[in-house]
């Protein structure tokens, strides 16, 4: 209780120091207040920076009002989040990007609510975005219940600052008809923006053909979870050549690839689908990529994709992680896959269609006197009844490469381990679940087994 008592005085004691700090120290220990870990979200709480600094004392509101950097994000929810949060008025809004000063912009929109909830407040809350157009370094509009806002027609900006961009709102027939209004507004904020390398789009990607922007600028594109034609695809990667990270579901009907398809900078590829897409690593080389995720629908009867196994070969990728679901690829397709991928640090194969992690993979993953495969792999995950080994060689594996040996491949310390059995396999592999519990209790290893992994 004592300790509870003196608090307020030491409270105040810690605030002379503070005070009698330089106003440039003040400021910047001010900036490091603000959430580092969601900063394109700046809370509008009374109990939290900034404004929560502006009641401290007169010198502190003073110093952060004058401190453009603290003002330079913000996030507005309307619907079911508004009712959850407490939501800005457009006086305090306006008060909010008038103390950003010349600093760039990072806005957020959300529009929770039912079709015709909300709508005025939309518009209004944009009427107050819009004439600070010319600072949006980064935008999100998450507005599903309404067409692209029109409000941006006609609009004189100058130079775009825009970098980074995210859209999401209901399905428009406006937007996949050229010259409408909605296509009107969308073209008026990207092709002025020669910034813009980020690009997230959750919605029809037809409509991003319609509009003429520099497509050559732009190094990351996501469009998931929205289903893209294959045909859209071969557009983008065409268009877009710096592409450094890529993400689409791809679907039907399905387009042939006639042309050498290289993307020299993509680093990450994440690529759905629901049709072959043979004809498009067939044809792709990315000599650059790191990561590599492909998830399939399974199909009837199922579709080999060997040719995604060859891109990585062809292209000389020295993967760190790949995951592969539900891709129909045989044992001889791993092995070649493993033996072709010696800087992999992460490796998942889930969902198979027929187990492909043999006695004979996990031989070849053993760390023994010879050079194992992989020999930098920490993290492995065979999910989906994707394994099927003899009981105790799963076992061995793990413990191989958990001792360290002089071998001529040195062999990373794997730290985790995660394997569905089905309930046959269970029973079969009883040995080793006991020795990889055993395993476990490492301080640096952790292994789930049938269970779902923490983080």
């Amino acid at each position: 209780m004592a300790s509870r008592m003196r608090s307020p005085a030491i409270a105040s004691i810690h605030q002379v120091k503070m005070n009698s700090q330089p106003e440039e120290i003040l400021r910047e220990i001010f900036k490091k207040c603000l959430d580092t870990h969601y900063p394109h979200l700046q809370p509008f709480l009374p109990t939290e920076a900034p404004m929560l600094l502006c009641r401290v004392c007169v010198l502190w509101r003073t110093i952060a009002v004058t401190t453009s950097e603290l003002w330079s994000r913000l996030s507005v929810s309307i619907g079911r989040e508004a009712s959850e949060k407490l939501q800005p008025s457009p006086e305090l809004i306006t008060t909010w990007i008038a103390r950003s000063g010349c600093q760039p912009l990072t806005l957020v929109l959300k529009d929770w609510g039912l079709r015709s909830s909300g709508a005025d407040t939309v518009s209004h809350v944009l009427q107050l975005f819009v004439p600070h157009i010319h600072r949006w370094r980064s935008i999100t509009l998450v507005l599903p219940n309404h067409a692209f806002p029109t409000v941006l027609m006609g609009l004189d900006s100058g130079p775009s600052q825009l970098q980074v961009a995210n859209f999401e709102f209901c399905s428009d027939p406006g937007l996949l008809v050229p010259g409408t209004p909605q296509i009107a507004g969308l073209a008026q904020l990207l092709t002025s923006s020669e910034r813009l390398h980020t690009l997230y789009w959750r919605n029809d990607p037809r409509a991003l053909h319609l509009v003429n922007f520099p497509w050559e600028h732009l190094t990351v594109v996501d469009l998931v979870p929205v289903w893209s034609p294959m045909s859209q695809i071969l557009h983008l990667i065409e268009k877009a050549p710096k592409l450094r990270s890529l993400a689409a579901w791809i679907t039907g009907p399905f387009s042939p690839v006639l042309r050498p398809l290289l993307l020299p900078d993509l680093v990450i590829l994440w690529i759905g689908s629901e049709v072959d897409i043979g004809p498009l690593f067939k044809r792709l080389t990315v000599p650059s990529l790191l990561n590599i995720n492909v998830f399939c629908t399974k199909t009837m009867p199922p579709i080999p994709q060997r040719d995604v196994i060859n891109c990585i070969t062809r292209s000389g990728s020295r993967l760190h992680c790949a995951v592969f679901v539900s891709l129909h690829i045989s044992i001889s397709d791993v092995v070649e896959f493993l033996r072709r991928s010696p800087s992999l640090l992460l490796f998942e194969i889930s969902d198979a269609d027929e187990a492909v992690i043999t006695d004979e993979i996990l031989g070849l993953l053993m760390a023994s006197d010879t050079a194992c495969l992989c020999p930098n792999l920490r993290i492995i995950r065979f999910l989906g009844s994707s394994l099927s080994s003899t009981d105790g060689l799963l076992a061995d594996m793990v413990a191989s490469r958990r001792t360290r040996r002089s071998i001529p491949a040195p062999v990373a310390l794997l730290s985790r381990l995660v394997v569905h059995l089905s309930e046959a396999d269970t029973l079969n592999h009883a040995e080793d679940i006991r020795r990889l519990k055993i395993l476990a209790e490492a301080p640096d290893f952790r292994t789930w087994i049938n269970e779902p992994e923490a983080a």
